[in-house]
């Protein structure tokens, strides 16, 4: 009996494939989902989940569909790359960002760490999400996720979090194995947010008749039946035994049955793998070393490749492998790969380990010799078990390319290559290893290689050791180890004017933070002249940047900006990650600094959209500023949207404190809590205050102290933020709690203290008085002096500087002066102009302290009452939601609304989960009908 049909076959499977038709016809409508498929071996997953992607693509959906392979699961994004089809000939020109970044393009020059790297390809590939989805419904299926490398499970659980509102579905297959680690996690962490598990279960005694009559051409009969109930349904099972009996000649036609022979097996092999075992057995030698040997190099190795290492001619290997794809158990094509991995699993396991050993080492020089990609080369050389000579030279040569691909494995092979290295190669393969430690995050591992490198590292190798290692000291937070690295590198001979330059230029920086200003000057001074003399604009830069932020903390603010924009034109968009410093940033913060919001937000709409596509560690601090500028002007959604893509956004700079800190002030405000903030104080005894990294937490607590407790202890609370400031954090910067600080001592009698913070203030804004410095110290001379005119002058100010809260706080202010004065008409004015800027900002605890405040000092209001934005429908959408919603309604995508809006992407999600929350609406689909309906309502 010769009749087989030879790929799989889906039996059985009806409702499976039913509930996988529901989830693509769901996403269609545009709400997205996510299926789970798991099972043991053979079962049936692969041949379901080739079922879905027809079935996909067949509802119109862009389907990408790959598998996890289990050589690759030390190179981060390897599944996710095989799944969208990323490759060197990959021809979508969507494709093409997302690929640079995998390949680790100038990764050096803008990231910090291989998990900032792995965080902007993870925002490039949500972003590809937000395009194609926008375009058409999206299916991602990804087989043998139990394989599948820890970045892409990272991603796409990223992508997963937002499934409900988008069209795209995500079906993922794995084996039926108990594993702890990232892949389980995420697997349980989908079924907590509702993903449909489908568990395939053994197919029963008919359905496996189905699959025989499908494969032969005949239904069974009885005594292969019998046989065949020793496969326990499992469908790959099945497929092999019916094939290996025919190979053997046992089948035949009987009466329209297919039926065992006389010389039929007498007795089942035992499992799946014996089954496997025994036709794999009977194979021509020739075929069966090709496939071995294909086996255990993986499943990209090539025809020519495999010949290469074979040391067979090409035609005899594409004749072993044709034969292999006639008989099932190879697909076609220039890298046939195995119809199951099962069975590539069964041929590698024939193969001894030390010939397996042999036989990577062979396919790294191969590969390495046919110019493969770094990745493949190394894969082959990290199961090979040895670096001999000639791979230790491609391993220096390609080191930094695999470093940034792939650190962990970088790291596993330099050290592998160092325990034989010749000495010529020692230094060089040391100072690779340095540098991987620092990118893969093993910060003291890196320390101590440094340091030990420096004993006998040649001249040329020195400053880029010196550097390595202060960056090793300081971000483990060791500064003065660093600054005593710097001290060491700048009085070595051996280290050129430039580098030396730049090594000033990062301790400028590090005693900043350290709050020795005047040193930090010092150095900056130090970089500039080195720059100046070498002609090095990066280190004239960084002596730049470096001086600004000196300069700021100073007071100087209109000097520090000009010193950033110097800087800005030298640097480009780019400096040493290392350096806690950026350009654009630096310029925004001036900016904010002088009260230019406007150009500080367009300044940070650079900084933040660059640091998303590269991976920069100033992402989460852009959004910080972006924040602050929204809290500033009024747009307090707004701010909190960015405080929130702030929290979700790599942060090695640590700036959640500072952004959560900022979203209670805005939370007690609005007549929320700030539970954070009262945690955090109520850890430190005696309320010692501990600098401004702590200043928004603990505004926050006191101003809720207000409310409880009364003004003298939200006084006493609030105060060491001013009475402190210094370093980083000057009066120049913190002054935005003086407003608050005059009303907490006017109201508890504190008035020598009234008067002390007016002389404060007024000396900080006396040399640079912008507006809101003017109109602080304006406010705080008011309180002191009973003047409600003056009151109104701070009022205007604040208008013009355009600080919308404190605007609100001058009227309120001026109106109970005037009340007091015996004045209910203007009183009521000026309260009514601050409770309409406490309406806008749905600063509910303001309006409330207003009208108590009026009324205590004996006027009335009458009925005007606070109405407020409803909660719920068009209407409570804030402006930046509405612009939102229109764009979605014409079709935008994310990535495309953010490049309007000036936004990231992240930010544009948000408001889209905000919009559809208020609209208690569940897809983008919907919205687009909202929105429609909107514009046709009459008026």
């Amino acid at each position: 009996m010769n009749v087989m049909v030879d790929s799989p076959v889906l039996v059985g499977r009806d409702a499976e494939l039913a509930r996988l038709a529901a989830a693509a016809r769901a996403a269609v409508a545009g709400q997205g989902g996510a299926v789970l498929v798991v099972g043991e071996s053979g079962i049936g997953k692969t041949t379901l989940l080739d079922a879905a992607a027809a079935h996909c693509r067949d509802l119109g959906m862009r389907v990408h569909r790959g598998a996890a392979e289990d050589l690759e699961q030390e190179i981060p994004f390897s599944t996710l790359a095989a799944c969208l089809g990323i490759g060197p000939a990959s021809p979508d020109p969507d494709l093409a960002p997302l690929s640079a970044l995998l390949r680790g393009e100038d990764v050096f020059a803008h990231g910090v760490d291989a998990a900032n790297h792995e965080y902007a390809i993870g925002e490039a590939v949500l972003g590809l999400a937000d395009t194609w989805t926008a375009a058409r419904p999206l299916a991602l299926i990804v087989d043998d996720l139990q394989w599948a490398d820890t970045a892409t499970v990272r991603v796409l659980d990223r992508l997963a979090d937002g499934l409900a509102a988008i069209p795209l579905l995500l079906v993922l297959a794995k084996r039926a194995v108990d594993r702890s680690g990232e892949v389980a996690a995420f697997w349980y962490c989908l079924l907590d947010r509702g993903a449909a598990q489908l568990r395939l279960d053994p197919l029963p005694a008919d359905a496996v008749a189905d699959q025989v009559t499908a494969l032969v051409g005949a239904p069974p009969g009885p005594r292969l039946r019998q046989l065949l109930d020793g496969a326990a349904g499992n469908p790959l099972y099945v497929r092999e035994l019916v094939t290996a009996l025919r190979d053997e000649h046992a089948v035949h036609l009987t009466d329209g049955c297919a039926e065992l022979g006389e010389r039929a097996w007498g007795e089942l092999p035992g499992s799946l793998v014996g089954v496997i075992g025994r036709r794999l057995d009977a194979l021509p030698g020739p075929i069966r070393d090709a496939l071995r040997t294909a086996a255990v190099l993986g499943g990209s190795v090539s025809e020519a490749e495999l010949a290469k290492v074979l040391g067979s001619p090409p035609e005899e290997i594409s004749a072993a492998l044709g034969l292999a794809a006639r008989g099932g158990l190879v697909t076609t094509g220039r890298r046939p790969r195995f119809r199951h991995a099962l069975i590539c699993e069964v041929l590698a396991a024939q193969v001894p380990a030390t010939v397996r050993a042999a036989l990577h080492v062979r396919g790294a020089r191969v590969l390495a010799g046919r110019s493969a990609s770094v990745t493949r080369v190394a894969e082959q050389l990290a199961q090979g078990g040895t670096v001999e000579p000639a791979m230790r030279d491609w391993l220096a040569g390609h080191a930094r390319t695999l470093i940034a691909r792939a650190p962990g494995l970088a790291v596993q092979l330099l050290r592998r290559a160092l325990t034989a290295a010749d000495p010529a190669r020692t230094a060089e393969l040391r100072l690779h290893l340095v540098r991987a430690l620092l990118w893969h995050g093993e910060l003291d591992a890196a320390e101590r290689e440094a340091r030990q490198a420096l004993t006998a590292a040649p001249a040329a190798d020195r400053a880029a050791l010196y550097w390595l290692l202060a960056q090793s000291c300081y971000r483990q937070g060791r500064i003065t180890d660093a600054l005593a690295v710097v001290d060491t590198a700048v009085a070595d001979p051996e280290v050129a004017e430039d580098r030396r330059g730049r090594l000033h230029g990062f301790a400028a920086v590090a005693k900043m933070f350290q709050v020795r200003i005047e040193d930090a000057a010092a150095d900056a001074r130090q970089a500039l002249a080195l720059g100046t003399a070498t002609g090095d604009q990066h280190t004239l830069g960084l002596g730049e940047l470096a001086m600004s932020a000196v300069t700021m903390m100073r007071g100087d603010v209109p000097g520090g900006l000009e010193l950033a924009r110097r800087a800005q034109s030298r640097l480009g968009h780019g400096v040493l990650p290392d350096l806690q410093v950026e350009p654009d940033a630096t310029v925004a913060y001036c900016l904010i600094g002088l009260d230019r919001l406007a150009e500080a937000d367009e300044a940070l709409a650079v900084a933040a959209d660059r640091n998303r596509r590269t991976g920069s560690v100033y992402l989460a601090f852009t959004h910080r500023l972006r924040a602050a500028v929204r809290f500033l002007d009024g747009r307090w959604d707004d701010a909190l949207v960015e405080i929130q893509t702030g929290l979700e956004s790599a942060d090695p700079l640590r700036e959640a404190g500072r952004l959560r800190g900022l979203a209670e002030v805005i939370s007690v405000h609005r007549g929320g809590t700030a539970e954070v903030a009262a945690a955090t104080v109520a850890e430190q005894p005696d309320a010692v205050y501990e600098g401004g990294d702590q200043s928004f937490t603990r505004w926050a607590y006191a101003l809720t102290q207000e409310a409880s407790v009364g003004p003298a202890e939200a006084l006493r609370l609030l105060l060491p933020v001013w009475d402190q400031a210094g370093g980083i954090f000057p009066r120049r910067v913190v002054y935005r709690v003086c407003p608050d600080l005059a009303r907490m001592a006017a109201a508890c009698g504190a008035h020598a203290r009234l008067v002390q913070l007016v002389a404060e203030v007024e000396q900080v804004g006396g040399a640079e008085p912008c507006h809101s410095l003017r109109a602080t110290a304006q406010l705080c001379r008011a309180f002191a002096t009973d003047d409600a005119e003056l009151m109104r002058a701070a009022a205007a100010s604040y208008a013009e500087a355009g600080w919308r809260l404190c605007e609100g706080y001058a009227h309120e202010n001026a109106g109970v002066l005037l009340a007091r004065a015996g004045q209910p008409g203007p009183a009521r004015d000026e309260v009514d102009r601050a409770l309409a800027i406490y309406e806008l900002l749905d600063a509910a605890w303001d309006a409330g302290r207003a009208g108590a405040r009026l009324r205590e000092a004996g006027v009335r209001r009458g009925v005007k009452g606070r109405r407020g934005r409803p909660k719920h429908g068009w209407a409570a959408l804030t402006d930046t939601e509405h612009r939102v919603a229109l764009l979605v309604a014409e079709g935008m995508s994310n990535p495309e609304i953010a490049a309007r809006m000036f936004l990231s992407r992240r930010t544009v999600q948000s408001h889209v989960s905000s919009i559809l929350a208020k609209l208690q609406i569940s897809s983008r689909v919907e919205l687009a009908v909202v929105a429609a309906r909107q514009d046709s309502a009459p008026g």
